[in-house]
């Protein structure tokens, strides 16, 4: 049992750049959003805003302190060194924690509850295949180092003791947010102008609303394209 879910971990890591945005817009296209205005939609929708805003900023926060190289090497699970200082020193899955808030999020801001219930479900247990084969990798990698490591912090949930602490010990490396967090950054901010617009126009108010939603969707791609410029040019770079 265990190589078969190591095996789905790895298959799930290996086509989670092409499979997560079709499992996302599949759940939206069968279980549409509920138009604004509606009761307990408008709820869910404060609460998915809270969640991607929450998911994004640990990510940011992971990435400004010590990011850690374990993102794949082509697109296979893979890490450089045993990172275990900044976020991971409170929590040893905190970009896969800020993901899994992010697309939760996202359902709660269409409001249809069985896309909350199968997109919650779904994607937290596809994380966590993904986690088992990365934690397999990891203990064949670095042995009881990465054991010791487990035995110390938490998989999923933060422990807040210290992080003040841990906080003050760096200088936060906003280059390194920009360059490696934008791609990020502008999926989020654009699925929840889309899924805000989709349930405007449910409500015949997009109409009313289309001067703020184009520009702020203008805000976001100026921003993409600027920090991804700054990015190819290599005038923008890591501290680290």
């Amino acid at each position: 049992m265990n190589d078969l879910f190591n095996q789905w971990g790895n298959f799930l890591f290996h086509t989670r750049n092409v499979l997560f945005p079709v499992l996302i817009a599949a759940l939206l296209f069968f279980f549409p959003p509920t138009a604004i205005g509606t009761v307990p939609g408008d709820y869910f929708l404060a609460m998915g805003l809270i969640m991607i805003s929450v998911g994004q900023a640990l990510r940011i926060l992971t990435i400004g302190l010590a990011y850690i190289v374990r993102g794949g090497r082509n697109r296979r699970i893979y890490a450089e060194n045993l990172v275990t200082d900044g976020v991971f020193a409170h929590c040893r899955n905190p970009l896969y924690l800020g993901n899994i808030l992010i697309v939760i999020g996202f359902m709660f801001i269409a409001g249809n509850m069985i896309a909350i219930i199968l997109g919650s479900l779904g994607f937290i247990a596809i994380y966590r295949l993904i986690v088992f084969s990365e934690e397999r990798f990891l203990t064949e990698k670095f042995g009881q180092a990465y054991i010791n490591y487990c035995a110390d912090v938490s998989r999923w949930l933060p422990r807040f003791d210290g992080l003040p602490e841990t906080i003050s010990h760096y200088e936060f490396d906003w280059p390194a947010v920009a360059v490696k967090e934008y791609g990020t950054l502008f999926t989020s901010l654009m699925i929840s102008l889309g899924l805000i617009s989709w349930k405007l126009k449910l409500a015949d108010s997009l109409a009313q609303n289309k001067i703020p939603v184009i520009a702020a969707t203008i805000l976001v791609v100026m921003a993409y394209a600027i920090v991804r410029f700054l990015k190819k040019t290599e005038r923008l770079k890591s501290m680290r």
